[in-house]
C-alpha cells in the first residue's frame, strides 16, 4: 500500500462495500479532521459532520466506538 493511502478518504474506492469503516468517537469531537487525500504529500482538513456525510455519500455506514476505554498494551522495544 503506498503511504497516505489508508484515509477516510480512499472509501470512495471500495465500490463493492467490502471495507466497514472504524471511527473513534471522540476524534469526532475535533473540527478539523486532516487527512491525506489518497497521498501523503499533502493534508485536507474536513469537518468531523462533513466526514460523515462523505462516508454515506460512499455508501458506507461508520461503525464508532469509544477508544478511550479500551485497555492499551504496554509498549515493546523494538
Amino acid at each position: 500500500m503506498r503511504p497516505g493511502s489508508v484515509t477516510p478518504f480512499a472509501l470512495v474506492n471500495d465500490i463493492e462495500h467490502l471495507v466497514t469503516p472504524v471511527l473513534d468517537a471522540a476524534m469526532l469531537d475535533h473540527d478539523p479532521l486532516n487527512y491525506h487525500p489518497l497521498a501523503n504529500d499533502r493534508t485536507t482538513a474536513v469537518a468531523s459532520a462533513d466526514l460523515l456525510r462523505f462516508i454515506a455519500a460512499c455508501g458506507h455506514v461508520p461503525r464508532t466506538i469509544d477508544l478511550t476505554s479500551v485497555e492499551r498494551e504496554p509498549a515493546t522495544a523494538g
